[in-house]
């Protein structure tokens, strides 16, 4: 039965629940926008009424000012700006929004001078090693970092050495056991994060892990340059049980190059992605999902507070396993023999003398 609210202020988030919707969704319809089926804005206007849900017009007044501006910068995948950091943007503009502040992606000269001026920056995603944050953290304003943790400035990042953990123990239990780390830069902090859980699940099943598989930027479209990289790997003769992948994206490369060299997923081989995007081209993927809408919520958090030159200090968000088509449906019936009934098989070394050959 729906809850309802007869006065006092409700929440953007509160009507997303109460509809069963994303927040974005719910912005959408509630500002008039386009691609909404008559049955969700149906359902968020249902939602909005019986909340007496009202906008924050306080903050919508306040647009145009600098000193009520968050600059956001959103990484980059192989110059591609990944859907994670969309999503995240799109949650915390809403977020600030009702906190008074509106959020402005944040723009750049030919030469890479910060345009924006802002209260404060927010980098989305972003590496460490990108250009754009050193010119970020020169500005003289606060920096919220999220997806990194900086022990000098205000960040928010999920468990991504769990996250890691868990979808490689997902697949040992589903019988997989020549299991490989798939991302676009091993340097990266938090992919070096992920793959620490990665080895940790396999080291306490008694198994080796590999090195990380790194994809080279030959196109910088994360899903074709991943679907290359493993189709030359699977025609230099890898024989993989499975694939952990960084991303949604990089899954989504690795499932098509395996089906397209008469692989089955995940009969013959089994992928878990990284996000849990919420978007109809990811539905299908076991993934370990990233919770969008909490990370919004506190990273906006840490924006007032470093505004109101707070202590710097950061926040851990748990992740949670999200099963799809990629991976077997029967947990506690492994599809292979156990280790000592196969070939000993150590998954670097057999990448190893594959790509050297």
């Amino acid at each position: 039965m729906a809850r309802t609210q007869s006065s006092g202020q409700s929440t953007i988030l509160q009507v997303a629940a109460q509809a069963g919707l994303s927040i974005a969704t719910v912005s959408r319809v509630l500002n008039g926008g386009k691609y909404v089926s008559d049955s969700t804005r149906e359902k968020v206007l249902k939602a909005a009424q019986e909340l007496n849900y009202q906008p924050n017009y306080m903050a919508r007044q306040l647009h145009g000012h600098d000193s009520f501006v968050v600059g956001a910068v959103l990484g980059l995948e192989f110059g591609t700006i990944s859907p994670f950091a969309l999503k995240v943007y799109e949650a915390l503009k809403i977020e600030l929004e009702r906190q008074g502040y509106r959020v402005s992606r944040v723009k750049f000269s030919p030469d890479g001078e910060v345009l924006t001026a802002a209260k404060a920056y927010v980098g989305i995603g972003l590496h460490l090693d990108d250009p754009r944050y050193r010119q970020v953290l020169a500005q003289q304003a606060p920096y919220i970092s999220v997806g990194d943790v900086l022990e000098d400035h205000f960040w928010v990042a999920s468990n991504d050495e769990h996250g890691g953990y868990l979808a490689t123990d997902h697949l040992i239990k589903n019988g997989c056991r020549t299991i490989y780390y798939v991302c676009q830069n091993h340097d990266h902090a938090v992919s070096t994060v992920r793959h620490q859980g990665y080895r940790r699940a396999l080291r306490e099943n008694g198994l080796v892990p590999s090195e990380a598989i790194e994809i080279s930027p030959d196109t910088g479209l994360p899903a074709l340059d991943s679907y290359r990289r493993i189709r030359e790997l699977l025609a230099l003769g890898v024989k993989p049980d499975a694939f952990v992948a960084f991303s949604d994206v990089v899954a989504t490369g690795i499932s098509m190059a395996l089906s397209d060299s008469g692989w089955r997923v995940p009969d013959d081989v089994q992928v878990v992605g990284y996000d849990g995007i919420d978007d109809e081209r990811y539905q299908s993927l076991t993934t370990i999902r990233q919770d969008i809408d909490s990370i919004a919520v506190q990273t906006a958090e840490l924006v007032m507070e470093a505004i109101k030159s707070g202590t710097p200090r950061g926040c851990w968000l748990d992740v949670f396993l999200r099963t799809g088509q990629t991976t077997s449906m029967f947990q506690d019936a492994p599809r292979f023999p156990p280790p000592a009934s196969r070939k000993s098989v150590e998954p670097g070394l057999e990448l190893m003398a594959l790509t050297e050959a």
